[in-house]
């Protein structure tokens, strides 16, 4: 049986079983788009899901978006994100600054300066030689901590200056610096007491005598 050319190209294109499976699959949606909160100045914009970096529309600061994952280590850079950070049992991070706008999770060995919007966990693994500023802070049994600096319920996500705090040193700079405010006492101050004037009691009506 001889087969003719034209159906031996078309059986020689056809394309295997798996792009047609992949084909079949249903596609992302290229127009999808998430919340973000910038690690700058606070405020929340959309973003495409698709996105690793843009520019906040409110401050105009370069972001950096999606969640970051250490499994081996990490050093030198800082690591900024609008999403979370975790740090894996048996990776060793040294860096000046960790900000995220979620959570930050430490499993491992972190030496660093710590900023969250969200939760900052020290799990039983564990390890933080630094400080950490986040709106809530986990620290489970076991976990090792050597810090100089922890704040919570912390505002510094979004007051901060992002980049003269990736510069500087861990403990120095402006991811290190708080400002204790100590509540005014107001001291109330007693109302005079008026005492009243003695009234001399009423007698009978006098007569007066005019010439």
């Amino acid at each position: 049986m001889k087969i003719g050319p034209a159906v031996f190209m078309a059986s020689f294109f056809r394309p295997p079983r798996f792009l047609l499976r992949d084909r079949a699959s249903k596609r992302p949606d290229p127009h999808a788009v998430i919340v973000v909160r910038c690690y700058r100045c606070g405020r929340h914009s959309e973003v495409s899901a698709f996105a690793e970096s843009g520019s906040c529309p409110h401050c105009a600061g370069n972001l950096r978006f999606g969640d970051l994952v250490i499994e081996k280590g990490h050093w030198g850079a800082s690591l900024v994100t609008t999403g979370s950070i975790h740090i894996h049992q048996g990776a060793k991070v040294q860096a000046n600054l960790l900000l995220a706008s979620g959570n930050i999770t430490i499993d491992g060995l972190v030496e660093g300066m710590c900023i969250s919007g969200g939760v900052t966990r020290i799990t039983t693994t564990g390890e933080l030689r630094g400080g950490t500023r986040a709106a809530q802070l986990i620290v489970d049994p076991g976990a090792l901590i050597r810090g100089s600096l922890f704040e919570t319920p912390s505002t510094a996500l979004g007051t901060i200056d992002v980049d003269a705090a990736m510069r500087a040193r861990p403990g120095r700079g402006p991811a290190s610096q708080i400002e204790f405010r100590h509540p005014e006492r107001t001291v109330p101050v007693p109302e005079p007491i008026i005492e009243p004037k003695p009234v001399a009691p009423a007698g009978p009506p006098r007569l007066r005598v005019v010439r």
